[in-house]
C-alpha cells in the first residue's frame, strides 16, 4: 500500500513535467514553424515602399471578406470599423506590416509563405483573392495560395504589446542592433545559425540571409555561440546591416514565391554566395558548398571558408 501511495503522490509532478516538456517542444515548434519559408526582412520592406507609394491617405471606402480563411479567420466586423477611414501611415517591423488609419485602428498584416499584394482599377478575381480594398479610384487586393499569412485588427494603443509584436527583438538596422546587445546574448545555448534566426533576439532575419551573413562573417553556422570572440561579433553585425541593405536596394529575393503587385521582382537572387548552391564551388575558395540541416532547416556553407 505504501508503494501505491508513493506512486500516487508523484503522478500531479510527473503530469506538470510532461506539460513542462512539452510546452518547450512546442516552444521550439512555433519558433522554427514561424520562420520557415517565409519572405524575409528585405521583401517585406519591399512590399511596404510598394504600398506606401500606392495608398498611403487614400481613404477605404469598403473592406470586402473573398475568403475569411487565412492563418486566422478573417475578422467579419474589419470592414465596418474601416469604412471612411483613411490610412496614413504604413510601417514594417520584423516580417509584419501595419496599417496604421486615422479611426485609432491599425491592420496587422504577415505575408505567410505567398501572401501577395496587387493594385487593380477594376477587379479582376483571381484564386486565392482574401481581401479586397476599395478606395475611389483603385482597389488593393491580398492573395495568399498557401493561407499562412493572416490579417488582424487593433486598436492602436493596443498593437504595440500583442502578442505578434510584443516579444519581437530589435530591427537589425536600428542602432540598437549593435556589438553591445549582440555581447548580452552570448550566455544562451544554442549555435549561432539559430540565435540569429530567432525573431526574439533580432527580428526579421529568415534562412537566406542568415546563411549569407555567416557566410561574410567567416563563421561556420554551428558554432556555439559562446565560442563567438569579439571580433567576430563586430563582423556579424556589420555583415547583417550591408546585406540587409543591399537586397533591400536590390528587391530581395523571388526564391520564395515572393511577389509584388502583378511582377515578381527581387535582383538579390543573383548576388547569392552559399544559399542554394550546395555541391557547387566556392566563389571565394571553390571548395565544394556543403548542405545540412539545422533545426530542420537547410543550411549552406563553406568548410574552407567559415570556422
Amino acid at each position: 500500500m505504501s508503494f501505491i501511495r508513493s506512486y500516487l503522490s508523484d503522478i500531479p509532478e510527473k503530469i506538470l513535467s510532461t506539460f513542462d516538456c512539452l510546452s518547450c517542444l512546442f516552444d521550439e515548434f512555433n519558433f522554427f514553424c514561424n520562420s520557415c519559408d517565409m519572405p524575409e526582412l528585405p521583401e517585406v520592406e519591399t512590399v511596404k515602399v510598394f504600398l506606401r507609394k500606392n495608398v498611403i491617405n487614400e481613404k477605404t471606402l469598403s473592406v470586402k471578406i473573398v475568403n475569411k480563411n487565412l492563418r486566422f479567420v478573417i475578422n467579419k466586423d474589419i470592414s465596418k470599423i474601416l469604412s471612411n477611414s483613411n490610412i496614413t501611415k504604413i510601417y514594417r517591423r520584423g516580417k509584419y506590416l501595419l496599417f496604421l488609419y486615422d479611426n485609432e485602428h491599425t491592420l496587422l498584416f504577415h505575408l505567410g509563405m505567398t501572401g501577395f499584394f496587387r493594385i487593380e482599377r477594376k477587379y479582376d478575381f483571381r484564386k486565392h483573392d482574401h481581401l479586397i480594398f476599395k478606395f475611389l479610384k483603385k482597389k488593393l487586393v491580398f492573395n495568399d495560395v498557401r493561407k499562412f499569412g493572416f490579417v488582424k485588427i487593433f486598436k492602436n494603443k493596443e498593437i504595440v504589446n500583442c502578442s505578434h509584436l510584443k516579444n519581437l527583438g530589435p530591427e537589425p538596422l536600428s542602432s540598437k542592433f549593435c556589438y553591445e546587445y549582440f555581447k548580452r546574448n552570448l550566455n544562451r545555448k544554442t549555435n549561432i545559425k539559430n540565435l540569429l534566426m530567432n525573431q526574439n533576439f533580432v527580428a526579421g532575419l529568415g534562412n537566406i540571409y542568415c546563411s549569407e551573413i555567416l557566410f561574410r562573417s567567416n563563421i561556420k553556422p554551428t558554432r556555439p555561440i559562446r565560442l563567438i570572440k569579439d571580433y567576430e561579433i563586430y563582423k556579424i553585425v556589420n555583415s547583417v546591416k550591408e546585406i540587409l541593405l543591399n537586397s533591400i536596394k536590390l528587391g530581395g529575393t523571388t526564391i520564395k514565391n515572393f511577389v509584388v503587385s502583378n511582377e515578381k521582382i527581387g535582383y538579390f537572387k543573383n548576388e547569392l554566395m552559399v544559399y542554394g548552391r550546395n555541391e557547387m564551388s566556392c566563389l571565394k575558395c571553390k571548395n565544394k558548398i556543403v548542405k545540412i540541416t539545422q533545426s530542420g532547416r537547410s543550411t549552406f556553407f563553406c568548410t574552407q571558408c567559415q570556422k
